[in-house]
């Protein structure tokens, strides 16, 4: 046997699971202990919110799944996690709640380790001397850690109510459908959720298409309320540049490189 399928034997029996015929050695069982250990650490870690609303137990036995079936794909642990508010929905069913809880705490770890970028205000975009021909193929690049998803229970006050120590006297009722959106303003992660109109317009420029695509979406009737989303994704720092098709991509003033 090479040392390369040495290797892959030895993982392979590190990952497999307690209940499978085959009796391992005792070395094998601290090793395989350990490592399962660390696994569920890094979960408890991430999900922190999640673990004190489903509980203990119901969270240990989530999380031991999850360690079986997806073992580390990166040289990092910091990205281990990122597939278990999928199979928290999976396991909860019928309990939205857990797996959009889960997807929040994780976006906003991630924004908040996410690379810098500059943040795109209001005061920049006048100083370019936009004209209408401008504005209507406008593209915008999102703010450092952004990301989106629908949700249909009230996650966000959920999430608050953990944060607060008050989450025993929470009643969770059912939401209208939403989306979900997390980023990076400054230092500081933030979430909001918006309705299916706002997010329909802001999804075009996630996507990069022009500004002129969103102001279809939202018609003549609904001009105003986009220029009224418009400003506050402004002010919310959703964006961190811009580009038009003749200009290179516009950064704040010294926003370095």
């Amino acid at each position: 046997m090479t040392l390369a399928q040495q290797q892959l034997a030895f993982a392979a029996e590190l990952r497999a699971d307690d209940a499978l015929p085959g009796e391992a050695s005792p070395g094998m069982q601290i090793y395989r202990n350990a490592y399962r250990a660390r696994l569920l650490s890094a979960l408890e870690v991430s999900y922190e919110r999640t673990r004190a609303w489903v509980g203990e137990e119901a969270f240990a036995a989530a999380a031991c799944h999850y360690v079986i079936s997806q073992p580390p794909r990166d040289w990092t642990l910091d990205s281990y996690g990122a597939n278990f508010p999928a199979v928290l929905a999976c396991l909860f069913t019928g309990d939205d709640e857990v797996a959009e809880l889960a997807w929040l705490e994780w976006y906003l770890q991630q924004a908040f380790a996410a690379p810098d970028r500059a943040e795109l205000n209001g005061a920049v975009l006048a100083q370019a001397g936009l004209d209408d021909a401008d504005w209507e193929q406008l593209r915008l690049t999102m703010a450092s850690g952004f990301a989106a998803r629908e949700v249909r229970r009230d996650c966000t006050g959920l999430w608050q109510a953990l944060r607060s120590g008050v989450s025993a006297g929470f009643v969770l009722e059912p939401a209208d459908p939403g989306m979900l959106i997390v980023w990076r303003q400054g230092l500081t992660p933030h979430f909001r959720v918006l309705s299916a109109g706002e997010f329909a317009a802001l999804d075009c420029l996630v996507r990069n298409k022009p500004f002129g695509a969103a102001a279809t979406i939202a018609g003549e009737a609904g001009a105003a309320q986009l220029g009224q989303w418009f400003a506050q994704w402004l002010n919310e720092g959703l964006f961190s540049g811009f580009s038009l098709p003749r200009a290179p991509l516009a950064r704040p003033p010294g926003a370095g490189c």
